[in-house]
């Protein structure tokens, strides 16, 4: 570590320190836990955690009151939705008279969506993002390159942003001639850095390398993190090539926090099993899934006891299995609505997109599914695109040879309220639930 770097890491532990160590207590359970969740020791202290919650949220909220079972399947699936019009009765009447923090999201898919966290659900959140930054090769005090829609909601004080080290990098300014700028500050910059940001925009980081030619960056980078969308092959290896670092995916929302990540060199997500009860249910029906099938993510947390949220509908469906002696995430496909359907109803995996960023005059696509064997592509050239066939048979190959597919040339695919941008709509789906 640099002086600064190291300035700032000494500070960090010793102001938590003088507060009696909570997030150096909750790293070291979390490491702990995590190491191996299933053995004897690790289990009952996971099932206490749930006990504990459980208990406190039927003594102290109105909305579990009548939930006598101490059972967690006997509890209610809850979705977004579910908090949003019962809040006040997901409050602890414990915290009534104590300050919580309050944690909101920007409503990208939908309505604006805020919960609440007690102060020991705070630094648990603070310590699993410290103990799994580090897994991916991130230190405090490094200097924190976040790729995201940087809104008011997300402004810090000073002197967290100090200890922090974040360079902030909006994702609405994403055009050549900024990140030709950037490339070259980073160059200059010695410190030790990690990115930290949204897939679609390392992948518009990525396209725009790409048409500039640029070389491979040495820029000291030691860790890439991608946060809030699937990560596809295309993006995974040419960040790792254009900034010469491991590159992980992040499974994590704003409500709960960090529920799994991927190690280094492994496409499996390790789960968070410290701080969360993980379960895979059917898309229909509130019962578990076969082992090694897809299904919905339904998560509990075991540390908010401001506002206990339990077996909250994600919206993600993703698939668990047994690695070595743990149970991870195999696949993590997103939200339902993001789904795509190939002819015969079967879901098609996100990764195959990835496969258009071969065509270079492709800045931007879009895949929106009508109906059911009608799709649209849009596709944002810079150039007159003369392999359009070739993209319309790559496009069935994976849909259908019965697919019927239009094409929209288009200047831009618009960006959400959040700043992410969406390469696959379902709206069939959406027709089939309404």
């Amino acid at each position: 570590m640099r002086l600064l770097e190291r300035i700032r890491h000494t500070s960090f532990w010793a102001i938590d320190f003088l507060k009696k160590s909570p997030i150096k207590k909750h790293v070291t359970n979390i490491a702990t836990i995590n190491k191996n969740p299933f053995t004897e020791k690790n289990k009952k202290q996971r099932a206490q955690y749930l006990s504990n919650i459980l208990n406190h949220a039927t003594t102290t909220t109105s909305y579990y009151n009548n939930s006598i079972s101490n059972t967690l399947h006997d509890f209610p699936v809850i979705d977004k939705n579910i908090i949003i019009k019962n809040f006040e009765a997901f409050t602890s009447e414990r915290f009534k008279n104590v300050k919580l923090i309050e944690v909101s999201t920007s409503g990208s898919t939908g309505l604006p969506f805020k919960v609440l966290q007690d102060k020991n659900k705070k630094n648990r959140n603070t310590a699993d993002t410290l103990y799994f930054s580090e897994k991916a090769g991130f230190k405090i005090g490094y200097k924190l390159l976040y790729l995201r829609h940087w809104s008011t909601t997300y402004s810090k004080n000073k002197w967290i942003g100090w200890i922090q080290n974040i360079l902030k990098i909006e994702v609405l300014d994403l055009n050549d001639k900024y990140i030709n700028k950037l490339t070259k500050v980073l160059r200059k910059d010695k410190s030790n850095k990690g990115w930290l940001g949204f897939a679609s925009a390392f992948e518009e980081l990525c396209n725009s390398l790409e048409r500039q030619n640029k070389e491979p960056l040495k820029a000291n980078v030691n860790s890439i993190i991608a946060i809030s969308e699937t990560l596809n092959d295309y993006t995974k290896q040419r960040m790792s090539y254009y900034f010469d670092a491991p590159i992980v995916s992040r499974y994590s929302n704003m409500e709960n926090g960090i529920i799994a990540q991927q190690e280094k060199n492994d496409s499996v997500f390790k789960i968070n099993w410290a701080s969360y009860y993980v379960e895979i249910l059917d898309l229909k029906k509130d019962t578990p899934v076969k082992r090694g099938g897809l299904g919905r993510i339904v998560v509990t947390d075991l540390f908010n006891f401001g506002m206990p949220i339990l077996r909250y509908d994600t919206g993600d469906l993703g698939v668990m299995e047994l690695r070595g002696d743990t149970y991870c995430f195999t696949k993590i496909e997103g939200r339902k609505t993001d789904i795509i359907l190939n002819t015969n109803g079967e879901i098609v995996s996100a990764f195959v997109w990835s496969s258009l960023n071969k065509y270079k005059n492709i800045r931007q696509y879009q895949l929106i599914q009508e109906e059911e064997k009608k799709y649209t592509l849009n596709l944002n050239t810079d150039t007159k695109f003369t392999k359009i066939n070739g993209v319309i048979a790559e496009c069935k190959n994976v849909l259908g040879n019965d697919a019927e597919i239009t094409v929209n040339y288009v200047d831009e695919i618009p960006l959400l309220a959040s700043g992410k941008r969406k390469t696959t709509i379902n709206k069939y789906i959406l027709i089939k639930k309404s």
